[in-house]
């Protein structure tokens, strides 16, 4: 493995504050084990990169460096998509099945991306190996700073397709506000429009995958929980197909840096206002 599994990134000592950003889609390495002789199609071996949120590690580079601690998962949600429930999959025969479950075995066409089915017995070693060990991390983390400060805030970070999200530019998912203190929300909201974009809570589609229905609850335990999804149309400066030959190649869009850094910008600001909101929300 290139990189450590799952990704941690901690904010210097004495600046924690109590939010942990997930970032759940960030991944675009395959498994170490997969080869391009194991697709179906050589060129299906780019699914890897186009399963992942567009450009959302370099829009969550930094929170660590502003208080927050991230987590993220080096591998295409392909393989494992840890905001799936863990077992969003069909299996025949002993043979997996899914198009957009916790793995990918068919394309929305219902095409194989493999040449071999994947086995029920592969399926369960790759939840231990990789989800598992997602979740169990995302409670240790949460557990610390629910420790050290009283309560804390889970943001599921992710950027969403342009034709799935349409014309909304960004999606605040609470599960119909069970996941989330309303006023946590509201400044949310009120910094992105404040910096020049459209919002909307709890759209059809996006309103908080399995990590925030799994730990939100901001009330029972005092961590909340909220999915922030950002429309990679305002990102994206390139068709998808030259997109995803340039990431593959590790280059970023030129065009597509400003906007890049404008998103940075809005959630550095976010995570500067939310401690005190925290705090006043659980103030004695």
């Amino acid at each position: 493995m290139e990189q450590p599994f799952p990704i941690v990134r901690r904010p210097a000592d004495g600046k924690r504050t109590p939010i942990l950003v997930s970032v759940p889609h960030y991944g675009t390495q395959p498994l170490p084990d997969i080869t391009r002789a194991d697709y179906s199609e050589p060129w299906f071996e780019t699914f890897a990169y186009g399963f992942a949120d567009t450009f959302v590690g370099e829009i969550y580079s930094d929170p660590h460096e502003h208080g927050a601690t991230v987590l993220a998962t080096p591998f295409s949600r392909m393989f494992v998509d840890v905001n799936r429930c863990c077992d969003d999959f069909e299996h025949h025969d002993g043979a997996v099945r899914s198009r957009r479950g916790v793995v990918r075995t068919h394309t929305m066409r219902d095409v194989a991306i493999f040449s071999r089915p994947l086995g029920l017995p592969d399926l369960e070693a790759r939840l231990c190996a990789l989800y598992d060990p997602y979740y169990a991390t995302l409670h240790e983390l949460l557990a610390g700073l629910h420790r050290t400060h009283g309560y804390a805030l889970l943001l599921d970070g992710h950027t969403g397709s342009p034709r799935r999200m349409k014309d909304h530019q960004v999606i605040i998912g609470t599960r119909h506000d069970a996941t989330c203190a309303p006023q946590i929300v509201v400044t949310v909201a009120e910094i992105f429009t404040r910096h020049g974009f459209e919002v909307h809570e709890n759209v059809s589609g996006y309103t908080g995958g399995n990590i925030v229905a799994t730990f939100g609850q901001p009330w029972t335990r005092r961590i909340h929980a909220l999915q922030l999804e950002i429309n990679a149309s305002l990102l994206m400066a390139t068709s998808r197909e030259e997109f995803i030959a340039l990431i593959s190649r590790g280059g970023i869009p030129e065009k597509a840096e400003a906007n890049i850094a404008r998103v940075r910008g809005c959630l550095q600001d976010v995570m500067a206002a939310l401690p005190p909101v925290l705090a006043t929300v659980h103030e004695p």
